[in-house]
């Protein structure tokens, strides 16, 4: 069955370097749900415009489905030729452009400037990535036409003064995802996962990071797409509960010696239903 925006899971972000347009496709088939063309951290000075004369021309050529674009910042000399060029591509309607991924947001007024500026069809995601982002999350949340926020452990952890795995970007994280359900955003996406071949330890994080209300990662190498997939997706034996749990009629019931009432029936049925969106 062919996927559509709304069976899709949007689980894993796939950045590929600007740079290396050979990587382009390769990233498309790696099983990523989205692939993010990098212009920002995988590119050096010297190299920001070629970068973009690579991503334009892929995007004008076409390719296999729509990707996102990560910009440069709104503060460097190469945001606004970005933008421009990405504008006019995605206003013709034939490139392959499906978001914009804004690094180091810290306030709303960049995101909604963007918002005004692309059709409504390109997503926008913000990245937080600063102290003064995080401190700012609930009004950058509530902009105009964001479609999903995500965190940059590294920028952020490197900025507060602390290690990339510590309580505070757990903290971090629980913030971003309460003003993403306060502005009814998706779940926000995870920062990448430095290891690139401990597959068990990238599935053991995202599962954790899954029960901290997160709703997927972004990723920087094709090996981590799997265990991502299957650390925010239903493990087995909670299809097997959910299934009991729907299966289950009359009013006052239990399942596994548990109560089920409303809240644990729509439960049973996100579970499900994420469940059923991998598998298509």
């Amino acid at each position: 069955m062919k996927k559509n925006s709304l069976d899709s899971p949007d689980t894993s972000y796939l950045f590929v370097p600007g740079t290396h347009p050979q990587r382009f496709e390769k990233a498309l088939n790696s099983g990523a749900d989205n692939v993010i063309i990098d212009l920002e951290d995988a590119v050096s000075v010297e190299e920001k415009g070629i970068a973009l004369e690579h991503v334009l021309a892929a995007l004008r050529a076409g390719l296999s489905r729509p990707v996102f674009v990560r910009v440069n910042t709104i503060d460097s000399p190469w945001f606004g030729d970005n933008v421009k060029e990405l504008v006019e591509l995605a206003l013709s309607g034939t490139a392959s452009l499906k978001g914009i991924v804004l690094p180091k947001v810290e306030d709303a007024s960049p995101l909604e400037s963007l918002r005004a500026v692309f059709p409504e069809n390109v997503q926008i995601v913000g990245l937080i990535e600063t102290a003064v982002g995080l401190h700012n999350v609930v009004r950058i949340a509530a902009s105009k036409g964001l479609t999903r926020l995500a965190i940059g452990a590294v920028d952020l952890s490197e900025d507060l003064g602390a290690e990339n795995d510590s309580a505070i970007i757990d903290f971090a994280y629980a913030q971003v995802v309460i003003a993403s359900r306060l502005s009814k955003l998706r779940a926000p996406l995870a920062s990448p996962p430095m290891a690139l071949r401990s597959p068990d330890a990238i599935e053991t994080n995202a599962r954790r990071l899954r029960g901290m209300g997160l709703g997927g990662s972004l990723c920087i190498h094709p090996d981590q797409v799997a265990p991502i997939h299957a650390g925010f997706g239903p493990a087995l034996p909670e299809v097997e509960w959910a299934t009991r749990v729907m299966d289950s009629v009359g009013g006052a019931v239990q399942v596994d010696g548990e109560m089920v009432d409303r809240p644990v029936r729509e439960k049973a049925a996100r579970i499900l239903a994420e469940a059923g969106r991998r598998q298509l």
